[in-house]
C-alpha cells in the first residue's frame, strides 16, 4: 500500500509542478510523460537525475555496472570487472529481496526474488479467518503464503 501510495503522491505533485506546461494537453499525455521521467530517472539522496543513457542498462541482482555522480551532477558509468564482449550490461533498479517497488515503479518482479510482499485485497476475509496479518503476507516463488518474516 505504501508504494501506492507514494507512486500516486508523486504522479500528483508531477500534475501540479507540469500544469503550466500541460494545461491544453489530455491527462494521458501527462500520466505518460510521469511515467518516462520516473522509470528513465535514478534517485540520488532524495533528488532524481536524468542520465541519458544510463536508462538502457538492464535491471539485474548481479550488477556489471556501477552508476555515480560527481558534485556537479555528471554521471559515471563504470564496470565493475572485465565484462566480455556481448554480455548483459546491468545496474539495480533497487532492492532485489524486495521487488514490491521495482513493480511499483518499473512494473516487473526480480525473478532472483525468493519473495514478493503484497496484499490480496479481494481476500481480507479469508485471510483473517486464517489468522495472517493482512498488512504484510510473504509470497515465495511457489506462490505458498507465510506470515511477514521477522
Amino acid at each position: 500500500a505504501y508504494c501506492a501510495f507514494a507512486e500516486r503522491q508523486n504522479l500528483v505533485n508531477f500534475q501540479k509542478a507540469a500544469t503550466p506546461f500541460t494545461a491544453n494537453l489530455d491527462s494521458e499525455v501527462t500520466k505518460w510523460a510521469y511515467n518516462v521521467a520516473i522509470t528513465r530517472s535514478r534517485e540520488v539522496n532524495g533528488e532524481r537525475y536524468l542520465a541519458p543513457m544510463v536508462d538502457m542498462f538492464n535491471h539485474g541482482a548481479d550488477t556489471e555496472v556501477e552508476i555515480s555522480y560527481d558534485g556537479n551532477g555528471e554521471c559515471y558509468a563504470m564496470a565493475s570487472y572485465d565484462i566480455p564482449a556481448g554480455s548483459p550490461l546491468r545496474v539495480s533498479y533497487g532492492d532485489p529481496t524486495d521487488s514490491t517497488p521495482l513493480f511499483a515503479t518499473y512494473g516487473f518482479l526480480d525473478e532472483s526474488a525468493t519473495g514478493t510482499f503484497c496484499k490480496l485485497m479481494h481476500m481480507l476475509k479469508e485471510m483473517e479467518e486464517m489468522g495472517c496479518v493482512q498488512v504484510f503476507l510473504l509470497y515465495s516463488q511457489l506462490f505458498v503464503s507465510s506470515m511477514e518474516l521477522i
